[in-house]
């Protein structure tokens, strides 16, 4: 049943992608009110939130409506019991569970029915098809442990979309021995662990082969990084902006010189205290996940800055165009030996700090850190050296520690609550 149901979305997912932009607005319209009615049927959290605004289900006709539920953050929905923000009569215990990486350095763990998970998951392929790839190319990924695959699902056993991974946090002469072992078509990844083994290779020597394609998900890439990444590897960056809440949330086009939005499975806007704000000016992004139906996530604050394109697609294709002006565009950091560490690596280190709730690592301009941190109400007196420790063991190397203890960590210039920034200069970070 399994099989059967991603191959359906499967095709479900390419013919979406190409309706009429009138089939798609009625298509996102229709899963929204059904969205919006189940929520406030089951799930206590969105019924209190709506009863508050004095918001009834059958208001909500269209995207156009949302504004009249109150946006909702990160930590709202951490500060619930699973029970109010969970839909009545689905149990977590049959639900696909996922865990936000924490790039903002507050992960929250997130539920779906297995249906809604792999409908919104088979988005993560529009880009791919889009720009060429197709399931006889194989891949090599480099992500975080926890999203390597146990076994090979059924369709790489069949040969189709072939994929072999390896941790993020191994080092990149051992990415560089898999890519140069399994001679793969496309390299895909976390795009600053992408630009961490473009810098390698430009430095010693390329990868063989070079890839065919080069997929960048989770954090987007700055222009710069695109630049650094077309030169080590020779092709342009795929870029993706995704998140866990929503899976596949837009995606770079090539002819559009933007980014598509997946409007069949999410609903985007971009506000400013909470109102949407007109094409082309800048905001938060909210997003609207169609297919949450076990855990829903609607009018939810990702955190990061974007703005509505003015301009239509130029493609051929009825998916909306969206710019990105930040998303989660976090530093790689260098140590005083040269080494380059991709910002996921302190992800990684953070997670089993458990005495620190929210935390930020700030390299300053002479290369030294600076976590901040707002530790926990039972964390010992001892918490904050038990975390300089934590983090110079696992760094590998002598490097300047200090950790700041805060009661909560404020938001930087852009609005954004990024965990990883560097202050180094662009000279610094970057090849001279």
């Amino acid at each position: 049943m399994k099989a059967v149901n991603q191959a359906r979305s499967y095709f479900e997912m390419k013919r979406q992608g190409r309706l009429p932009v009138s089939r798609l607005t009625e298509l996102q319209n229709r899963r929204l009110r059904t969205l919006v009615t189940w929520a406030y049927d089951r799930v206590p959290f969105y019924r209190a939130l709506f009863e508050a605004r004095g918001v009834r289900p059958e208001e909500i006709q269209g995207a156009s409506d949302l504004e009249r539920i109150p946006v909702t953050t990160k930590g709202q929905v951490q500060g619930e019991p699973l029970d109010r923000v969970m839909a009545e009569g689905i149990d977590p215990g049959r639900c696909v569970s996922l865990t936000t990486s924490g790039a903002t350095g507050f992960p929250l763990r997130l539920y779906f029915t297995q249906d809604d998970f792999t409908r919104s998951n088979m988005n993560w392929l529009r880009p791919q098809l889009a720009w060429g790839i197709r399931p006889r190319h194989a891949q090599m990924e480099i992500t975080g442990p926890h999203n390597i695959f146990a076994q090979k699902p059924w369709y790489q056993r069949l040969g189709a979309w072939k994929r072999e991974q390896i941790s993020v946090f191994r080092p990149v002469e051992e990415w560089v021995e898999l890519w140069n072992r399994l001679r793969p078509d496309i390299l895909y990844g976390y795009s600053g662990s992408l630009r961490l083994l473009a810098l390698h290779s430009l430095d010693h020597g390329p990868l063989v082969p070079l890839p065919k394609f080069v997929v960048g998900v989770s954090d987007l890439s700055s222009d710069a990084d695109r630049e650094i990444i077309q030169r080590a590897f020779g092709c342009e960056l795929i870029d993706i902006y995704g998140a866990a809440e929503s899976a596949c949330l837009a995606w770079y086009c090539r002819d559009c010189k933007s980014y598509h939005l997946n409007s069949d499975t999410v609903v985007v806007q971009v506000c400013r205290d909470g109102k949407p704000v007109p094409a082309g000016q800048s905001g938060n992004i909210i997003v609207t996940n169609l297919l949450s139906k076990a855990m829903p996530i609607i009018r939810y604050d990702l955190g990061d800055i974007g703005r509505l394109s003015e301009r239509p697609p130029a493609c051929g294709r009825s998916l909306p165009l969206m710019e990105i002006v930040e998303g989660r565009a976090d530093s790689v950091l260098r140590l005083p030996s040269g080494r380059l560490l991709s910002p996921m690596f302190f992800y990684g280190v953070m997670k089993p700090a458990r005495d620190v709730g929210a935390w930020r690592v700030v390299q300053e301009e002479n290369g030294s850190l600076t976590i901040l941190a707002v530790p926990r109400p039972d964390a010992p007196q001892d918490w904050a050296a038990s975390l300089r420790r934590h983090v110079e063991e696992r760094l590998g190397e002598k490097a300047a520690v200090e950790i700041v203890p805060l009661e909560t960590i404020p938001p930087d210039s852009s609005g954004k609550v990024r965990a990883v920034i560097s202050k180094m200069s662009a000279k610094k970070a970057d090849r001279p």
